[in-house]
């Protein structure tokens, strides 16, 4: 798929088909996934060499983020903004002074976003356009990140109750913990390729960026250090709840283990009473005895009864 947006116009973006007139001053071409003659016509309309999704993900650190002949290139690796997308994708980014070019293959709502924005704002230059995609990127991660503090109050509350819970009721616990934790790790892998993007736009600061742009990515820098200071929060209180559930899964097993000791402790007595009364000894008085029989049952009722209340006594007992 290939969008166009044409400079200074606040009218939808095209979506552009083979066939349909290139236009003449577009400010931000946006490849989704293209297709040969999407290439073709992106890369007629900008002057640049579309590249391969291969060629954006292998490349080497250092020319990730870059500058060649008066353009910035630019890539994120790993990008996902959705929490439905558990596959980052990566994207690439090329600015000049004239067009924004962005090669992307999954879906995503922060472009969206900045797709919209155009109806609202008319921008003024291809910076300005960046400028609005890394603040609907930067936006769209600040609510997941909230999105995921309140599923952690949630499961808080889930986790610590005055009710005993049960092994696999904190089981599921930790699988969404996990859920939580895997959307969090997306989140951050995109961040970092933003902040990274930020710093680099902002050391470099082409003359054709305004100084209203590089106000825009200030605070966004700034917003971007309040969000890494945030995802710490989460990344401890993630661990905190997975080591709470194994720690209520390890006294739950304690608790059936005390269960099962008393219940031991308790049957050794009437055992020992059971082996001497079938003992085939020929002069045993009590087989004699007329309540011989009932006695040793009552012999072994007590001594079933009297570890228990031992037990319960000493507090042994207590929460099960």
């Amino acid at each position: 798929m290939l969008i166009i947006h044409e400079h200074g116009k606040y009218t939808d973006p095209v979506r552009w088909t083979a066939g349909m007139t290139k236009p003449g001053a577009p400010i931000w071409v946006d490849l989704l996934d293209p297709n040969d003659d999407e290439r073709r016509c992106a890369s007629e309309i900008t002057g640049l060499r579309i590249p391969q999704r291969n060629d954006v993900v292998n490349l080497a650190l250092s020319s990730r983020i870059r500058t060649d002949d008066g353009a910035m290139y630019l890539s994120i690796p790993y990008f996902a903004d959705s929490p439905d997308n558990h596959h980052p994708a990566p994207v690439g980014i090329v600015v000049t002074g004239h067009v924004l070019m962005t090669l992307r293959f999954e879906d995503s709502p922060a472009f969206k976003l900045a797709s919209d924005s155009c109806q609202e704002h008319r921008w003024e230059s291809s910076a300005d356009v960046l400028a609005t995609l890394i603040e609907a990127i930067v936006n769209l991660a600040a609510k997941r990140m909230e999105d995921v503090s309140a599923d952690l109050k949630k499961l808080s509350d889930r986790i610590f109750t005055a009710q005993r819970i049960g092994t696999p009721a904190l089981r599921n616990c930790m699988l969404e913990v996990g859920r939580l934790e895997g959307e969090q790790a997306r989140n951050r892998s995109s961040m970092l390729g933003v902040q990274r993007i930020v710093s680099f736009v902002r050391a470099k600061k082409p003359e054709w960026m305004s100084d209203d742009v590089e106000v825009r990515l200030r605070v966004v820098e700034h917003d971007l250090r309040t969000l890494d200071e945030f995802d710490d929060q989460l990344t401890n209180k993630l661990q905190f709840l997975l080591d709470a559930s194994l720690g209520f899964i390890s006294t739950d097993q304690n608790h059936v283990m005390k269960v099962l000791t008393v219940t031991s402790v308790a049957t050794i007595p009437p055992v020992i009473l059971a082996g001497v009364w079938g003992m085939n000894f020929k002069k045993m008085p009590e087989l004699d005895w007329t309540f011989g029989y009932p006695m040793a049952l009552g012999a072994i009722a007590v001594s079933i009864l009297l570890p228990v209340l031992f037990f319960k006594w000493r507090g042994w007992l207590e929460g099960d």
